[in-house]
């Protein structure tokens, strides 16, 4: 089983490499040359970004989802706990469930045009994950429990997830603003500020979740809810950049043109406590690592 793992993963980078390069270069292609639209034609309900990526793309995400999905079941199986104990599982299940947003999002809004960025960035995460150690080895004190590892990571890579697309939609936003929405492929401005709300508002919970939970584990582990170690510290840095981001994010002042670089900045965060604060800055939750 576990030999069959790697093949699945490599596989899922594949297709994802091919919905994120080929996506962008046939979108590029396209958007040179677009066919006029006939006399009396209304527009694409789905947005001009729809017509413009290729099927494949979407096709791809599902396959390598799928291929994802069933990866992380047969990791599951064979180390006996949820399957993001370490960088390897982790950067797995966050890509995975990255892809899972999106497509799960895209089904209420015209947002196809950030899949060829989606599948780029859940391939950045996959690649990642495989370049770690990936045997399965028996889990250190402070991660034996069970239910709390389920949840409490589970949550995070869920959060983490949803942050990904918020940025994604952040950055389109940035983009379709400084480009008056002449960027065909992208959602428009005002769909990319609606879509990067709504994910803020679905992951912010999520993440509270995580770190409740996380302090919950913290005094179970080391007897104590807070110990100021730099995952902790980054995590609630984290946490007050969302924040932020909802405080202005309904304001009609100045101050709402912060709101998708708060986003940004967020993801950074997110980027800082998943690989930054776990990897190079020695702290409790060095045991992830590897």
């Amino acid at each position: 089983m576990t030999t069959l793992i790697p093949l699945l993963l490599v596989t899922a980078l594949g297709l994802l490499l091919l919905a994120g390069t080929g996506g962008l270069a046939a979108i590029l292609v396209g958007s040179r040359a677009p066919e006029p639209m006939p006399a009396g034609a209304a527009p694409s309900p789905a947005g001009p970004s729809r017509a413009l990526v290729p099927a494949f793309v979407g096709w791809s995400l599902w396959a390598a989802l799928a291929l994802l999905v069933l990866a992380l079941a047969m990791r599951a199986v064979a180390a006996g706990h949820a399957p993001w104990s370490n960088f390897h599982e982790f950067s797995i299940a966050f890509g995975a469930a990255l892809v899972a947003g999106h497509l799960a999002l895209a089904r209420s809004y015209p947002i196809a045009g950030l899949a060829p960025l989606v599948a780029l960035l859940a391939a950045a995460l996959i690649g990642f994950g495989l370049g770690r150690d990936d045997s399965i080895q028996p889990l250190v004190p402070a991660l034996q429990q069970p239910l709390l590892l389920t949840v409490h990571v589970g949550s995070a890579v869920a959060a983490y997830a949803v942050a990904g697309i918020a940025f994604l939609s952040a950055l389109s936003e940035l983009g379709q603003r400084a480009a008056a929405d002449r960027i065909p492929v992208l959602p428009s401005a005002e769909v990319s500020r609606v879509v990067t709300h709504r994910a803020v508002l679905i992951g912010f919970p999520i993440l509270t979740i995580a770190i409740v939970l996380g302090s919950v584990w913290a005094n179970l582990a080391w007897r104590s809810y807070w110990s100021n170690d730099p995952k902790e510290l980054a995590a609630a840095a984290t946490w007050l950049v969302f924040g932020a981001y909802l405080h202005v994010a309904g304001r009609r002042d100045g101050l709402a043109v912060l709101a998708p670089w708060l986003v940004v900045l967020g993801f950074i965060g997110v980027l800082f406590t998943y690989i930054g604060a776990g990897l190079f800055i020695v702290g409790e939750h060095s045991y992830g690592a590897g």
